[in-house]
């Protein structure tokens, strides 16, 4: 996995390689992978720039030799937290980013340069590349990703009967619906 070089490093599972690197298994030969570039472009482009911006990263990638599997092209949206971006030595805070994503398969070698191409993009606001499965790709895009199934609810209890209840009774219901939520979190 490859984050974009201002990603905090601290906040992502150890498990990820470090940011600029990218695992090739010590299989340095032109091995074909799948990858998926998910990608955040700056809110300020006007929505004739976007596809410009588009079709120039697109050409990037076929120049690379990728054969595209999917895409989504960007749209706006408003981000879940403010995203700051350093541009001529001024740091800005953006709340909103045209949001897109393309997968493609392309040698391990060729994905540095890609790297390289979107860290030095001025309208890259953040980006993420991960390697992924043709079918994965194929399934997202048409909506074939199955849905979780069952209820994430409490299990209902049954409707209890009027009357009085001692104190004794009461305990013990109480300690049984203890007992069945206890087993209905695991």
């Amino acid at each position: 996995m490859v984050r974009s070089s201002d990603m905090d490093t601290k906040a992502v599972d150890t498990e990820l390689e470090e940011v600029g690197t990218i695992d090739t298994d010590g299989d340095e030969e032109a091995v074909l992978s799948v990858y998926e570039i998910g990608y955040h472009l700056l809110p300020t482009l006007s929505e004739e720039e976007v596809p410009q911006v588009v079709t120039k990263f697109m050409d990037a990638l076929k120049a690379e030799g990728a054969v595209f599997v999917g895409e989504r092209f960007p749209s706006l949206i408003e981000l879940a937290y403010p995203i700051a971006k350093r541009t001529n030595s001024k740091k800005t805070n953006y709340e909103s980013a045209y949001f897109g994503w393309v997968a493609f398969e392309v040698s391990r070698d060729a994905i540095l340069r890609i790297k390289t191409l979107l860290d030095g993009h001025a309208s890259v606001l953040r980006y993420l590349i991960v390697t992924t499965e043709k079918e994965a790709v194929l399934a997202a895009m048409s909506g074939a990703a199955s849905a979780p199934t069952g209820s994430i609810e409490k299990p209902k209890r049954a409707a209890e009967e009027g009357g009085e209840v001692s104190e004794a009774a009461l305990d013990q219901a109480i300690e049984t619906m203890v007992t069945e939520d206890a087993k209905a979190a695991d």
